[in-house]
């Protein structure tokens, strides 16, 4: 498998999936201005220029990062990154990695981070922290995770709260996340995800 990711952006959450099954892929890093290490333009790859994409081992190119987190989750052994198939676990993990996708990446973060919106576009998107927030806080109030277990839907909600700070979003505002967000960083897949992709960021 090949896995194009940018440092700490949302593919951060398939790194920490392959760690976490210890599935074997080569990472390939998406430099400034879309282009590839060997020169080529990602888009080719991925035409909307988004990471993760995944070329699988038969040969088809997965963009979309849930998309992207359900499929190697299906490789990993039974129960490592998602529950049992067609179980009501399962379409709850897939309700979380939906929810995170939209309601907080998509509708929070994309705004703040992107270079074309206006100042107005920036406040609106702030002032849409403090619903997804809220529910995320009572849903983690008495649990380690989003479902019984860790599964591809924590990895992706860790990655996007890794951002609020650089995003200006006051994550200390709702304590049960910030504590969640403390306690998945020191899971070892993901200290070691972060780790490998640290010195990318500052040397981006």
């Amino acid at each position: 498998m090949k896995l194009y990711f940018i440092p700490f952006a949302c593919s951060l959450a398939s790194r920490i999936a392959t760690e976490e099954a210890g599935l074997d892929a080569e990472f390939v890093q998406v430099l400034p201005g879309h282009k590839l290490p060997d020169g080529g333009d990602y888009r080719d790859v991925s035409p909307m220029g988004y990471v993760p994409a995944l070329e699988t081992r038969s040969g088809i190119t997965l963009t979309e990062g849930p998309a992207v987190l359900q499929y190697l989750a299906d490789n990993a052994a039974d129960g490592v990154l998602a529950p049992a198939l067609f179980s009501e676990e399962r379409y709850r993990m897939q309700l979380w990695l939906n929810f995170v996708s939209t309601e907080v990446h998509k509708a929070v973060f994309a705004p703040l981070f992107a270079k074309d919106a206006g100042e107005a576009e920036k406040q609106a998107a702030l002032g849409r922290v403090a619903k997804p927030f809220a529910v995320l806080s009572k849903h983690l109030e008495s649990r380690e995770h989003l479902g019984a277990s860790f599964t591809v839907a924590d990895a992706y909600l860790l990655a996007v709260l890794n951002w609020c700070e650089t995003a200006g979003v006051d994550i200390a505002a709702w304590p049960v996340l910030l504590g969640y967000r403390t306690r998945l960083r020191a899971r070892p897949s993901v200290a070691r995800a972060m780790a490998a992709e640290m010195p990318l960021l500052k040397a981006a």
